[in-house]
């Protein structure tokens, strides 16, 4: 727990994530990250040098989703919690690949969520793996490499949105969650586990099973190109 306060701190004093008096609506999925991210955040409340509120936020695709052991984590950790269904899935079953568009679509839910309740930042539990995968997914679909950011401002929005996490390894946060015992629910989507995401997940995996460090070493490159990239 201390180890990833202390990345959460370093983000934030790196990138300037976070300002006094910001109120952070934090998107809650169930799963792992979200669950981490919240945690994190809540108990980084107590030391930040500059204070902040938090919001959670979970959006379903089916009203059959049991978001009530989130809400009884929310309550434990003092931390406001909205739940709001989104009718999607009707258009995504007309997509080939359907992942991008449902990230848009609940990025948009999530924005309009958090200004709804007086939010300035939204924050997203994204981690390392996720920005090498999203980098070699970008140069192989798109011919162009594009990387997530640590803090991006959303004008359409009127929200900034930041990642806490993205320096962060993917292990870290599931090792985190089993020791609290955290309620880590399963991915509703269709079609988790059969995406381009998880055909690059297991491409990075048989990379580091090769050559051990690759990851560590492309994640430092990343981090480099990001730190050269800001003003």
């Amino acid at each position: 727990m201390q180890r990833l306060l202390g990345a959460i701190r370093r983000a934030d004093e790196q990138y300037g994530l976070i300002a006094a008096g910001d109120r952070i609506a934090l998107g809650v999925s169930g799963g792992k990250d979200s669950l981490a991210l919240l945690m994190l955040l809540s108990a980084y409340r107590r030391f930040s040098p500059r204070p902040f509120a938090l919001h959670a936020f979970t959006l379903t695709l089916t009203a059959a989703f049991d978001t009530a052991p989130i809400q009884a984590l929310c309550r434990e950790m003092e931390v406001p919690f909205t739940v709001e269904n989104m009718d999607i899935l009707p258009a995504l079953e007309k997509e080939k690949n359907p992942c991008a568009l449902c990230a848009r679509l609940r990025r948009g839910y999530l924005c309009r969520m958090a200004k709804a309740a007086d939010c300035n930042v939204l924050a997203l539990g994204h981690h390392r793996e996720d920005d090498l995968e999203t980098y070699l997914m970008s140069g192989l679909a798109e011919g162009r490499f594009y990387q997530l950011q640590p803090k991006s401002r959303m004008e359409d929005a009127g929200v900034t949105l930041i990642r806490p996490l993205l320096d962060v390894k993917e292990t870290a946060l599931a090792d985190l969650c089993r020791r609290y015992q955290l309620p880590v629910m399963k991915n509703p989507c269709p079609v988790d586990g059969k995406t381009n995401r998880a055909e690059t997940k297991a491409l990075l995996f048989a990379l580091e099973q090769k050559r051990p460090g690759a990851l560590d070493q492309l994640s430092r490159a990343l981090a480099r190109q990001r730190k050269e990239a800001s003003p």
